[in-house]
């Protein structure tokens, strides 16, 4: 199917306006598929941040936009990622630039039921909750949004059960991630200039692994440290995969020196082909998986593959989990490594995304809702929700911090000292301090006078 006979508007919703590659990849992978099918589209990515594409990998609409232009959308799209949560760390920092926008539900929920409002069609892109809770206040509009949206999928098992016993009358189904599309758009038999150059520049056009520099990649540090035989014939690639979490380079660097580094983060098409045409990756970043495994790329992950939106990689061929510290030894490294077919798994997978796509063309096509009506009778009942709503207690309670609170923050501090420490050896390499240093040396020796 394809339209061509008129340009169409659509939204998307996420936090594109961070350096996290997954987070990146979303509007990439649905401007693509969407153009596939309806022929020109404009799409309109919005997140708290304006970017423009001299920054940025492309433009993105500050949320502080959305109630002028929501009436010109034709459909919208929220996620995918990790969005539908309530937690407020998000990332280190990370906030709406307005106290108008509730955070962190003004970048899916509330963009959700304006388009509603609107009459514009609403898709659930893939998006998952990762475990986190729905607090009792929003469970009427999150019931509601869900309820009056076209196409609601989630790319996880556990997310799917959450929002399922909230809204039970929805047709709430899984997909796979968004991402599993990423040979469509990266010809491995054809690499791009980009890459070529880089592989040139960095000594890449040799067989070479992927680590992401995160402090969870700490029992591989230890292994290469113990056995550098381990690395032998490979080049070891220093890759973030997401800066706005705390991925810092020195995590690997001061351990292992002779590892490459970049001098800038790649975009998120050239990340990905990086990542798919390496021997192996190690990391914790559940797209830095994806994007290997597509390839025929083996994942090491120290990723709990268990629980939340990792069950979703659990039997993906060639993902390694991290095994017991007594387990992880130079012999079960090496076996594992080397690029081959990608998994059988992943062509069911990429035909289940071709029928998710044509659904979602074919809801923008059909044109407005009505929603609006429904939305009309909530906000009628909304004072008495109001008034019976629970009274909030005088002293706030603070929430326990989670495991990815915890590591966010963990993360944030170690890269703040590993700047820190860059810049003071950037200072003490200084024509400036090397030339003043007499000046301090006498200043130190007057100090010591005084003190006598």
């Amino acid at each position: 199917m394809q339209v061509t006979a008129r340009t169409w508007h659509v939204g998307i919703f996420g936090t594109f306006d961070v350096e996290n590659y997954g987070d990146l990849l979303f509007p990439i992978l649905a401007e693509a598929e969407l153009s596939k099918r309806l022929g020109s589209v404009q799409l309109h990515r919005f997140s708290y941040n304006a970017k423009t594409q001299a920054e940025w990998p492309y433009s993105v609409t500050s949320l502080t936009e959305l109630p002028a232009l929501a009436e010109q959308l034709d459909g919208v799209l929220i996620g995918g990622g990790f969005i539908i949560r309530f937690d407020k760390v998000v990332a280190h920092g990370y906030g709406p630039t307005t106290a108008d926008i509730h955070h962190p539900t003004g970048y899916w929920l509330s963009p959700a039921l304006i388009a509603q409002q609107h009459g514009t069609p609403v898709v659930w892109n893939a998006p998952g909750m990762h475990c986190n809770d729905i607090p009792e206040w929003s469970t009427p509009l999150l019931k509601l949004a869900l309820e009056h949206s076209q196409c609601v999928r989630v790319r996880d098992e556990p997310s799917r059960e959450s929002l399922s016993a909230l809204s039970p009358n929805t047709d709430i189904q899984v997909l796979p991630d968004t991402a599993f599309n990423l040979p469509d758009l990266i010809d491995e038999q054809h690499p791009s200039p980009a890459f070529s150059k880089l592989r040139e520049t960095f000594g890449l056009d040799v067989p070479y692994i992927v680590i992401q520099p995160i402090h969870v990649v700490e029992p591989f540090l230890q292994l290469f440290e113990r056995h550098p035989q381990a690395l032998a014939g490979y080049r070891l690639l220093v890759l973030p995969i997401g800066p706005v979490l705390g991925d810092h380079h020195m995590v690997v660097t001061e351990r292992i020196p002779e590892a490459i580094t970049l001098p800038f983060w790649p975009a998120p098409l050239l990340l990905a082909e990086i990542l798919g045409n390496a021997q192996a990756v190690i990391g914790h970043s559940y797209h830095l998986s994806i994007s290997a495994l597509v390839f025929g790329v083996p994942v090491f992950s120290t990723a709990d593959l268990s629980t939340g939106k990792y069950t979703a990689l659990a039997e993906m061929g060639q993902m390694h989990a991290l095994p017991e510290a007594q387990e992880l030894t130079e012999q079960w490294f090496t076996s594992r490594i080397g690029k081959t077919q990608p998994s059988a798994q992943l062509k069911a997978t990429r035909v289940e995304l071709a029928a998710y796509w044509d659904q979602v063309a074919a809801i923008i096509v059909q044109g407005k809702t009505s929603a609006h009506r429904a939305l009309n009778r909530f906000w009628q009942h909304l004072p008495t929700l109001l008034e019976n709503g629970a009274p909030q207690s005088l002293a706030a309670v603070e929430p326990t911090p989670t495991l990815d609170y915890m590591n966010i923050e963990l993360n944030a501090r170690q890269k703040q000292i590993f700047q820190l420490n860059e810049q003071l050896a950037t200072l003490q390499n200084s024509n400036s301090f090397k030339l003043t240093a007499p000046l301090r040396s006498l200043g130190r020796g007057f100090r010591k006078l005084r003190e006598r």
